[in-house]
């Protein structure tokens, strides 16, 4: 019989041979996978969305931000521009008016915030870029070269979902992106193409009163058509306490009142200055009977005035008794500088309700 270790040979061989593999292949393998997802986790991934400069969006620093100009498909233009040491931290409304401060802090916290979240699918992407050519925004972001935007969105429609907004990059260094992309702001739900309007009227800043209550020297309110009686608030010669004065005789009230009813006035505004009527109709506005007049003068002189007008109601509403109201109950119109805006009751009720209810105010001894 023949001995069977030759016939084994080949065995050990391949044992042999699957053991050098094991010591030599298969930590090279693992090193080659090691390096390939360090590569992976440092090096940029010039397939990835940020590694794109298509995509971004976002400005790192809104500081820098100095002018922003929007325009619309329908030849509107709004155009806010930066106004250093403004005491009220205003930015410029097409060099004419100040704009309104929570719309600009609005626009920076999105270009501050934005981000991708995908491109916009391939047999999306022609009905995408006419949509934004008919109907969408341009929005030229300025920094330190005012003349040359640094960043410019094309802003399309939301997205089926109304979770994103289409939009379109272009920069001053690489030019215009030929892919739009979805965009939305983490932690936010709906879209961001409603932020962008360029009616003048709704950017315009809707403060009438605003001081410091210290630069008030005297406010004054007459009712037309409403209860109450007119009466005048101003500082006495000493500076220490306010008067109330009506037709000339000072009515004895309570510092309380009289002083919470002042600072009212540090901070008052129309709810915008898009009255929503024609110019004939604002002319016939301007030329109906006021219900109300109120004068703040200042300590520098300057006076500002506002006449309020009754608004027709626009469905039966009544008052606390029961009464069918005549006017509007959540809005009237104002007239101020020959402007047009509407206001909110909300707002000037507890205003007014101070002369209204005159005849029926706690009253404090007279000091003798």
């Amino acid at each position: 019989m023949a001995p069977c270790c030759p016939q084994e040979a080949p065995l050990d061989a391949i044992t042999h041979t699957f053991t050098l593999m094991q010591r030599t292949v298969f930590p090279l393998a693992i090193i080659v996978l090691i390096a390939f997802g360090a590569y992976t986790a440092f090096a940029p991934e010039s397939g990835s969305l940020n590694a794109d400069q298509s995509t971004h969006f976002a400005v790192s620093d809104t500081a820098l931000v100095q002018k922003i100009r929007i325009a619309d498909n329908n030849g509107q233009v709004a155009v806010v521009k930066r106004v250093p040491g403004h005491p009220l931290g205003l930015w410029s409304l097409n060099d004419r008016y100040p704009a309104r401060k929570d719309a600009t802090d609005l626009l920076l916290k999105t270009f501050k915030r934005i981000s991708v979240r995908q491109p916009v699918r391939a047999s999306a992407k022609e009905g995408v870029l006419k949509m934004m050519a008919s109907a969408g925004k341009r929005v030229d972001i300025f920094t330190d070269d005012i003349s040359t935007p640094a960043k410019t969105w094309f802003i399309g429609t939301p997205t089926q979902s109304h979770t994103g907004t289409h939009m379109l990059l272009e920069l001053g260094e690489t030019g215009r992106s030929e892919t739009p992309y979805v965009t939305h702001i983490e932690g936010f739900t709906g879209f961001l193409s409603t932020r962008f309007f360029t009616d003048e009227n709704e950017w315009r800043y809707t403060g009438v009163y605003e001081s410091r209550a210290d630069e008030i020297a005297a406010i004054t309110a007459i009712p037309l058509d409403d209860t109450g009686n007119a009466a005048t608030l101003r500082w006495n010669e000493a500076g220490d306490q306010i008067l109330a004065q009506h037709n000339g005789q000072t009515m004895n009230l309570p510092q309380g009142i009289l002083r919470d009813q002042w600072l009212r006035f540090k901070k008052v505004h129309v709810e915008t200055w898009n009255s929503h009527l024609s110019a004939a109709a604002q002319d016939s506005l301007k030329n109906s009977p006021v219900a109300w007049k109120l004068k703040v003068d200042y300590k520098d002189g300057s006076e500002v005035n506002l006449d309020l007008h009754w608004k027709a109601p626009i469905m039966e509403e009544y008052d606390t008794e029961g009464r069918l109201l005549s006017h509007d109950g959540s809005r009237m119109y104002a007239v101020h500088k020959g402007e047009c805006a509407l206001v909110q009751t909300f707002v000037f009720n507890p205003i007014l309700d101070f002369w209204r209810s005159l005849t029926r105010m706690p009253t404090q001894p007279s000091k003798s």
